[in-house]
């Protein structure tokens, strides 16, 4: 089903209290205003004419799509998307056990991350641990694709997460609630929810908040109430001590000190969401704190330089903020253990732009911020220097797993646990969400026109193996 919206095209009403702006709001992209309640064109629809706005905002048209209920995110669906897995109701109950085909398909997903991230020494070959998880996650893996509507390629591939800790680190800058009428903390709010829904399913232990400016804390969070109710007691407020906050708000107590002494027990996942460039704090701060902490990680036999990896994903239309994310993503040293996802709006744009036109839906938009970092398959951006040990992709395709693994958007799934043939339940051909492109740059569509209809990216974009068949 086509769904051409941006993050943030409805009309907008101004919050009744202006809290402390941060320097971030004097880096507004004034020709991507949106549209406000005095009917103000937005310029977007100079580009996506026939893009509806008002009601079509992301969080509505994350809670209305067919076959989402309204009671709120979380419950999967009565069937299925058309093409899609019907889900409980068609085959496979949510907890029923996985086949012995989807275990073999689940494990060598799980063998594939570890490799890629260089974790043998969090898990060694034929770690029980492996087991326990594959045990337990089909379940998971259903509900996922029931509720997020995408292929079980994609579901697939976020049970990585549960190789992982996942902290979640939030701006809560004045601009957050001043700039675009507030509509960045309502984005934030449904991103918050969604990624908590699916990194609870296969984080046992919970997830944790952390915030640039408060001293809020939410720890072992399991679902999205938890995160809610979280959200509901901050203030945003003051500037944005994105590096600071970092070292000494997650790095540091979360991270480096379990490390330090031996109790790092899961590699971990920090996903970063932001709608600034940093400010009120020393230059090159971000960058000081993800090179210290890998570096020291990485003299650490027992942990190495990929037990953290970092997600940076912006909300709002801040110009500075994308150059920033963009200088970020392709950092030397640090580069390849960061991923940066632009807003929506942008991703969605540029994908729409391609000749033919490819429609990025939401899901899979939130599954690239979750996985962008753990799998380089999803990583988009143009990679201008060489991979190096713990975050490198094992030798053989660029950016790509071991061969025969069943993960990535776009690949075969496992024997048995298939689709019907034919339409979106193939298998789509080369070319899909997760594969970086090899000419562009930080943000930019692949080039190549999509394969299989509306909904698949185009050949050798985003998302798909790499030539050659590697599956």
């Amino acid at each position: 089903m086509p769904m051409a919206s941006s993050l943030s095209m409805a009309s907008r009403s101004l919050m009744a209290s202006s809290p402390d702006m941060d320097s971030n709001s004097h880096h507004m992209d004034n020709s991507s205003s949106l549209m406000d309640n005095n009917n103000n064109t937005n310029p977007m629809e100079h580009r996506r004419s026939n893009q509806p706005t008002g009601s079509n905002t992301l969080p509505t048209r994350l809670n209305t799509q067919p076959g989402y209920p309204q009671g709120g995110p979380g419950y999967p669906p009565q069937g299925g998307a058309p093409g899609y897995p019907p889900g409980p109701q068609g085959g496979q109950q949510f907890n029923a056990p996985p086949t012995p085909q989807q275990q073999a398909a689940y494990k060598q997903v799980l063998q594939s991350c570890i490799n890629e991230k260089n974790l043998q020494g969090m898990y060694p070959p034929n770690s029980p641990i492996l087991d326990q998880i594959v045990s337990k996650i089909s379940g998971q893996v259903d509900q996922l694709c029931a509720t997020w509507r995408v292929p079980r390629e994609v579901g697939q591939d976020v049970v990585k997460l549960a190789l992982f800790d996942v902290i979640l680190y939030i701006d809560d800058s004045g601009s957050m609630q001043f700039e675009e009428n507030g509509e960045r903390i309502k984005d934030l709010k449904l991103i918050l929810s969604r990624v908590t829904y699916a990194a609870s399913l296969f984080d046992d232990d919970g997830i944790q908040v952390r915030f640039m400016n408060s001293n809020e804390q939410g720890n072992n969070i399991h679902n999205e109430g938890q995160v809610e109710a979280l959200m509901q007691r901050m203030q945003f407020k003051g500037l944005t001590p994105m590096g600071t906050s970092l070292k000494n708000k997650v790095l540091e107590p979360l991270v480096m000190a379990p490390a330090r002494a031996g109790q790092l027990k899961k590699p971990v996942l920090v996903i970063t969401i932001t709608d600034g460039q940093p400010a009120g704090e020393a230059q090159g701060a971000v960058f000081d704190a993800i090179r210290s902490a890998t570096q020291e990680l990485q003299s650490n036999p027992r942990y190495g330089r990929g037990a953290v990896s970092f997600q940076f994903a912006q909300v709002g239309n801040d110009l500075k903020a994308r150059e920033f994310l963009s200088k970020l993503d392709e950092e030397p040293g640090i580069g390849e253990l960061v991923d940066c996802t632009s807003n929506f709006e942008v991703e969605q744009d540029e994908m729409s732009r391609a000749n033919p036109p490819v429609d990025l839906t939401p899901e899979l938009w939130l599954a690239k911020m979750l996985l962008g970092a753990i799998d380089s398959s999803y990583d988009t951006k143009d990679e201008k220097t060489q991979r190096a040990p713990g975050g490198a992709p094992p030798p053989g395709q660029y950016n790509a797993p071991p061969q025969g693994q069943y993960g990535g958007y776009g690949q075969q799934p496992p024997p048995q646990g298939g689709y019907p043939g034919g339409g979106y339940n193939q298998p789509p051909p080369p070319g899909g969400y997760g594969q970086p492109p090899q000419q562009g740059g930080y943000g930019r569509p692949p080039p190549g026109p999509p394969q299989g209809g509306p909904g698949y990216p185009p050949q050798g974009g985003y998302g798909a193996p790499p030539p050659g068949g590697r599956y």
